[in-house]
């Protein structure tokens, strides 16, 4: 059987597959037919990507390579770039999509027949995305919407890392210095450090997408860099604010270093009063890099809230530009991040934080692997599109830090508490 009689039977092993879509119930008939089937194509696909593999290196190197001279005032036009490699040649993401889903029908794309491409395929259908696409829908998980990006990362080649901590302050433990009289011993002291441990944890998103919306290069395309990222945030976020540390990175509201700043008395159920950001501003670590972290609802009553001049403590990101930043408002010097997943709903503990993440550690191992398969839900006439991170992080403090005088505790989280 040559390769055009290859081709022609697998298109026909598909058509006959088609038969099969939307049963009730398969026989034991059917599905040994299937099975049949199913072998049948996986052995003809092996054979004609191979056939064509050697087809390919035989044209390579059989064809002289001619040596073509621009004529005076010819322009030359480079298509080809680094980038173009990264992509394998193929413009966009739902292009390269296309070109898989034709390739298991037995239509071999042009620019697979090299021996980079051929490597991204595994005998499943599983194929590896271009690393030209990946860093694309990477870089929009690490925007500024994603509290990641905000946190102290440090990349690693393994599954984890300890990272030793101190938690004594100068007044408190550890190394400490002593008024000396002249020719007097001097007072020792002893350093003693604590450990953080982190371990990789895997996030993973799984998109199925129909033959109707493949057929569509672009709206796939918008479809994947809108639905991934997003759904790949939202996760990371919830776990950096929520997490219990569990399959799952560490949040701030489980941390044994966070604050809570506890609500006036007489305070109204589900409500925010200035006093509420006064003490929570004062119990955070001197920082520039806090953020205001809050749920969407939250902001309602910020606009409202006045000092006790009756000033407005809440600006908008247009009052002061220079300050805040484009998209940020500002409250107490540092910018206001409405989130609209992640947050506690009004009056919870977790609907308003101060939080300098430059204390939140994150360890993450490469980044957004992502493959496709047209072979699991090949029945449903659908691609299915799997992005993986593999992320932990979480807060190595055990406690809040305690002045040397008057107890008072500071924090780099600080929350408010319930107001039921």
């Amino acid at each position: 059987m040559n390769i055009e009689e290859m081709r022609k039977r697998v298109q026909a092993i598909v058509a006959k597959l088609d038969e099969f879509n939307g049963a009730e119930k398969y026989t034991e008939e059917d599905q040994k037919t299937i099975d049949d089937l199913n072998e049948e194509f996986s052995s003809l696909k092996r054979n004609i990507e191979t056939q064509e593999k050697i087809e390919a290196m035989k044209k390579e190197t059989s064809e002289p390579k001619r040596k073509v001279e621009p004529k005076a005032n010819q322009r030359i036009e480079v298509k080809a770039s680094y980038k173009d490699e990264k992509k394998m040649g193929f413009d966009n993401f739902g292009e390269f999509a296309m070109a898989v889903r034709n390739k298991a029908a037995g239509t071999l794309d042009r620019r697979f027949q090299n021996t980079a491409a051929y490597e991204k395929f595994s005998e499943d259908g599983g194929v590896l995305i271009p690393e030209g696409f990946m860093g694309e829908i990477q870089e929009k998980v690490q925007g500024d919407e994603s509290l990641l990006s905000r946190a102290s990362v440090t990349p690693v080649t393994g599954n984890s890392m300890s990272i030793p901590t101190d938690e004594n302050a100068p007044w408190s433990g550890g190394v400490q210095a002593y008024w000396t009289e002249e020719g007097g011993q001097i007072t020792d002291s002893k350093h003693s450090f604590k450990s953080a441990h982190l371990r990789l944890k895997k996030l993973a998103a799984l998109a199925k997408v129909t033959d109707e919306l493949l057929s569509d290069a672009r709206a796939l395309e918008s479809y994947l860099r809108r639905k991934a990222p997003a759904a790949i945030t939202h996760k990371i976020n919830d776990a950096i604010i929520n997490g219990s540390g569990a399959g799952k990175p560490e949040g701030i509201l489980n941390s044994g270093f966070t604050k809570s700043v506890a609500k006036e008395s007489g305070q109204t159920a589900d409500t925010i009063v200035f006093k509420n950001i006064v003490k929570m501003k004062a119990g955070l670590l001197p920082s520039a890099n806090a953020v205001w972290l809050i749920h969407p609802q939250v902001r309602e009553q910020l606009y409202q809230l006045k000092d006790d001049n009756g000033n407005a403590i809440y600006m908008t990101g247009g009052q002061f530009p220079n300050l805040s930043g484009p998209g940020f408002d500002m409250m107490m010097g540092h910018p206001v991040l409405p989130l609209m997943g992640a947050m506690q709903a009004l009056g919870d503990k977790g609907d308003i934080i101060l939080a300098d993440l430059g204390y939140y550690e994150a360890i993450v191992k490469g980044g957004v692997q992502e493959d496709v398969s047209t072979h699991l839900l090949f029945d449903y006439a659908q691609t299915a599109f799997r992005f993986i991170v593999r992320v932990d992080g979480r807060c190595p403090y055990q406690a809040p830090v305690t002045t040397d005088n008057g107890s008072y505790t500071m924090s780099g989280f600080v929350t408010l508490a319930e107001r039921a």
